[in-house]
This record gives C-alpha cells, sequence and structure tokens, in this order.
C-alpha cells in the first residue's frame, strides 16, 4: 500500500471512511478481497500470493476495524528507474518477516501486540489501526515504534507518515476533504452501487488514473509527484503501479467494502460487502 486517504469523524453517522491505493509489481499474484483466513474468522481483505499476508484487513466482528500498512519511505533507488527498494533494516541473522502479517494482527484487537524483539523482523512500515471510535498511525522506523493518533478531517498518508507538505497530501486532501461521503443509515445498509456510499470518490479516484502520475521519470508522459497514481516502468521490463484500490465505510454497527482492480474503470468497482 503506498496511499491512503482516511477520512475519520467519530461524530458522524458514518465515522470512518478510507480509499486506500495499492502499489505493488503488476506481476505480483494475489486474491481479491474475502475471507481468506480461516483461523481468523471474520477477516476480510485481499490475499498476497507470494507471502499469504495482506495489504489492508477489516474486522467484521462486532464494530468494524481496519487496519493497513505500507512500506517505510523509499529511497534513491526509485529515482534510477529501478525497482522501488525500500529502507531495509532486519539484521543479517534475523527470520525476516513480511509486512503483510501486521494489518491481519492489528485488525483482529485493535493493537499490533509485538514486542521490540519480534518488530526488528519487519522492515520499516506505517500501520493504520482505526474504527468509529479512534484512528491512529503507528510507525515503526527498525529502532522504535511510534504512536500518532490521527485527528479528526481527512488524513492522507504516505510512505513518509503523515506529511502535510508531501506532493499527493497538499494536493488532494482539500478535494477529498471537500467530497467527503456522509451515507445516511439506509443507504449504508442497502446501497448496490459505489456511487450510492462514497458520493464523488470514486469518480476522483478513477479520474487520477488520467490526470498522470508518479513515474520517477521512467515512463512515459511527464512526471507528477502529486499524483495519486503510481507507473514505474523498470528496466527489466517489469512495472511498479497502482494495481487496485479499496473503499471503506464504517459506522459503529455496518460496513461498506468495495473493490476494483483496475483503476481508472468506472465498470470494475465490486462491492465486497
Amino acid at each position: 500500500m503506498c496511499t491512503v486517504i482516511i477520512g475519520f469523524d467519530p461524530a458522524s453517522p458514518v465515522p470512518l471512511v478510507v480509499a486506500a491505493l495499492r502499489d505493488e509489481m503488476t506481476d505480483r499474484p494475489f486474491e481479491s478481497p474475502g475471507a481468506h483466513w480461516p483461523s481468523s474468522p471474520g477477516l476480510l481483505g485481499g490475499r498476497d500470493l507470494l507471502a499469504g499476508g495482506t495489504w489492508l484487513a477489516v474486522s467484521t466482528q462486532g464494530s468494524p476495524r481496519v487496519a493497513a500498512v505500507l512500506n517505510g519511505r523509499l529511497d534513491t533507488a526509485h529515482t534510477a528507474g529501478r525497482r522501488p527498494v525500500l529502507d531495509r533494516t532486519v539484521a543479517p541473522d534475523i527470520p525476516r518477516r513480511s509486512r503483510g502479517e501486521l494489518p491481519l494482527l492489528a485488525a483482529r484487537t485493535g493493537e499490533l501486540g509485538l514486542s521490540p524483539d519480534q518488530l526488528r523482523a519487519f522492515d520499516p512500515f506505517h500501520l493504520i489501526i482505526a474504527d468509529s471510535e479512534a484512528a491512529a498511525l503507528l510507525s515503526w522506523d527498525g529502532t522504535g515504534l511510534a504512536r500518532q493518533a490521527l485527528a479528526p478531517g481527512v488524513t492522507i498518508v504516505v510512505n513518509n507518515g503523515v506529511d502535510p507538505a508531501e506532493p499527493r497530501a497538499a494536493r488532494n486532501t482539500p478535494l477529498f476533504e471537500r467530497t467527503r461521503p456522509v451515507p445516511g443509515a439506509t443507504v449504508l445498509a442497502s446501497a448496490g452501487s459505489v456511487g450510492a456510499v462514497w458520493g464523488a470518490w470514486p469518480g476522483l479516484l478513477d479520474g487520477s488514473v488520467r490526470d498522470g502520475a508518479r513515474t520517477a521519470g521512467t515512463g512515459s508522459g511527464t512526471d507528477d509527484p502529486a499524483a495519486l497514481i503510481t507507473r514505474v516502468e523498470l528496466m527489466d521490463g517489469r512495472v511498479w503501479a497502482t494495481g487496485s484500490i479499496t473503499l471503506l465505510a464504517c459506522a459503529p454497527t455496518a460496513l461498506r467494502y468495495a473493490f476494483s482492480d483496475r483503476p481508472g474503470d468506472p465498470t470494475a468497482w465490486r462491492m465486497i460487502r
């Protein structure tokens, strides 16, 4: 996951709305969102077929809870036209664990529950944990875990965490704040289309594909650092790109979940729940 837009307002009838864009190698296989973990009933998410984890998990037991992970900040290899390389901190003598485990752990209980020694098996990450009552960002840099409460409003989280000056956040936060959806209880319970639940957000997300991309200078067209969509064409012919988008709307006793694996195509959205 490389960009997560969080609309959090505990006083709203729908306290939590989320748009999450996953950037990954286009040839990395995954399963669409579902209940893929029999040992964790009530968890929904897309499943990474290489490591078995997920980029975003939702607990449907009790009040809905969301957990989503972003890798640590990009380093200079990204600008050189190679595969985006993220900060690595796991010592050679420690078996490295996939960050795809983290949303599954956090969605179950609302906490990460890992000791410092256990955390050292993970490379840097930002982990969002949110429900109708609270939203927080947990950030691990390889040496310490910091926790930041997310204030009411719209927050955009990227690979360096919460940074209002980061180009994506600076451009898109006001736009998503103005259009933050608040579907009524009847709509939330019965709506069959993404527009009925999330209003303008699906159109903004699909439209962003046509507006340009973060390319690191490797693809066709002009690189746009503020674009929500990324497409990096690597020297070996592979592509690192925004491959899917998740939309969530969470009330204390209700959850709606939509997913698209063809960003930019309005017909690709499907309701998961």
